[in-house]
């Protein structure tokens, strides 16, 4: 049997996906779309398992699918030279590239629209080809956020894209919405999702969650937290050298 989040899994689900829908560009997408199916992936603590997710699917799923990061992050830095080094690889596969939005200001649309242009400037000074839609992190905390409609940006929480599983009520002309959030399927497993009534579907995957071996929820954070620390000890070792006698990696 195979590992809970590991990519085994990953591929399990991707293919059952594939064997009834076609992936769909989400910039294609309209409230005039009969089907569609588009995966999303939402950045939150490692752009290295992005990275090592995005890889999986170029080399084994031959697929290219979308990759949201954040601007501002406390796990992780964006702009630094070796993440953009990774971003730019996970463009390279052909995958496309969005904006994870954090938002912590007032809620009014006036500043949530000033605050989404000042992160999409900053992500296109330094990425090419990036794309114009953007999911809000943790919309359940400011709703106004799941409502925001800005001209020109595709906002992936409006009605053309998701609906809260729970509130289709076997209208299948919906799209469905699944993601894996905290490390489970909250209302069904994507493979338990009868394909023959739903016909418009976003799976969100967060590729902090995934790896190759599969892990339960404490030990892939107890590995995230060893892999983050490698990280900040290389860190501390290319900026210095006095450090090499008293850091190992």
């Amino acid at each position: 049997m195979n590992n809970k989040f590991s990519f085994n899994e990953y591929k399990r689900i991707i293919s059952y996906y594939l064997s009834e829908l076609k992936l769909t560009k989400i910039e294609n997408i309209s409230y005039k779309t009969k089907n569609f199916f588009f995966i999303r992936h939402d950045v939150e603590f490692s752009i290295l398992r992005a990275f090592d997710l995005a890889k999986f699917e170029n080399e084994k799923l031959n697929i290219k699918t979308n990759y949201f990061f954040q601007i501002k992050n406390n796990c992780y830095n964006l702009i630094s030279n070796k993440n953009i080094k990774l971003v730019h690889e996970i463009q390279k596969m052909g995958h496309n590239i969005g904006l994870h939005f954090s938002y912590t200001g007032k809620d009014n649309q006036k500043d949530i629209k000033r605050e989404l242009f000042n992160q999409f400037y900053i992500l296109n000074k330094y990425f090419k080809n990036i794309k114009k839609y953007f999911s809000p992190h943790r919309p359940n905390l400011m709703k106004s956020l799941q409502k925001c409609k800005i001209k020109g940006l595709i906002n992936l929480y409006t009605k053309n894209y998701f609906t809260p599983f729970d509130k289709i009520n076997n209208n299948y002309n919906k799209p469905a919405y699944l993601a894996d959030s905290r490390g489970k399927w909250k209302y069904i497993h994507p493979l338990n999702l009868d394909l023959k009534k739903y016909k418009k579907i976003q799976l969100n995957f967060h590729p902090d969650l995934w790896s190759k071996k599969g892990f339960k929820n404490k030990k892939n954070y107890d590995e995230l937290i060893n892999d983050n620390n490698r990280i900040f000890k290389q860190s501390l070792l290319d900026e210095t050298d006095y450090l090499k006698k008293i850091i190992k990696i």
